[in-house]
């Protein structure tokens, strides 16, 4: 009998190498979801350069880093464009954990940003990003989540002409008051937080030459290093 059971076996232990070996080699999937900064606006080489890009540099193989960013997307839904309209791509990525950048857009309205109609809606903006994090968690994978403080507007930045120096003025304030709403979520909801703001502020040498608020090749590297030491649990 145990001849004939024998030539089963080198088969078996085939089936089980390869059993462990492709749970081995399932990636973590980690989407970063937010606005242009996310996408890597201003890079010659967004592929290559942008903050997921060099995360995934930092995160390794284990991890598969989608990069979800949309230029002008907003947190709020009266937005235009905004996350809302990105559900779709989230759910497709099926994340096993997410970081969400958004807010700098938001601030846009009430005569900043050309015809935007945004901080007409701040007081929308807190329930709007519950119900992102709730819509999030209900994902068959339940992902891990962070929510970050968007990078700053560096009123310092060399080239800034005068009606671009004058919109980010009237931002920054702005933003600063959306940035303590999101630390508020992220306690009050036991989520992961990631200061991409304070760390990055008054320092123009990370930030394009007569934008402001775009970082540069330097500024996304200084944002990936950030946003992995947060998931790493490490101090930046």
């Amino acid at each position: 009998m145990s001849r004939l059971r024998s030539p089963l076996f080198p088969l078996l232990i085939t089936l089980l190498t390869l059993s462990f070996s492709c749970k081995e080699k399932k990636k973590i999937t980690l989407a970063c979801v937010g606005d242009s900064i996310t996408f890597g606006a201003r890079l010659d080489d967004p592929d290559s350069d942008s903050y997921p890009a060099q995360l995934q540099q930092l995160m390794g193989e284990r991890y598969q880093v989608v990069n979800l960013g949309v230029g002008g997307c907003t947190l709020l839904r009266k937005g235009r464009p905004t996350v809302w309209d990105q559900l779709d791509r989230i759910r497709e990525t099926a994340p096993d954990m997410v970081v969400i950048s958004l807010g700098t857009n938001d601030t846009c309205g009430m005569g900043t940003c050309g015809d935007r109609k945004c901080w007409e809606y701040k007081d929308e903006y807190r329930g709007d990003y519950l119900d992102l994090i709730d819509t999030l968690r209900a994902l068959p994978t339940q992902p891990r989540i962070w929510i970050a403080a968007p990078s700053p507007m560096v009123l310092e930045t060399p080239g800034l002409s005068a009606e671009r120096r004058a919109g980010l003025s009237v931002r920054k304030p702005r933003l600063q008051e959306l940035i303590q709403t999101v630390k508020e979520i992220a306690q009050t909801n036991q989520l992961g937080f990631i200061d991409l703001n304070t760390p990055l502020d008054h320092r123009p040498e990370l930030f394009t030459e007569e934008d402001g608020v775009h970082p540069n090749q330097a500024g996304y590297r200084a944002i990936a290093e950030l946003v992995y030491g947060a998931i790493r649990g490490k101090q930046p």
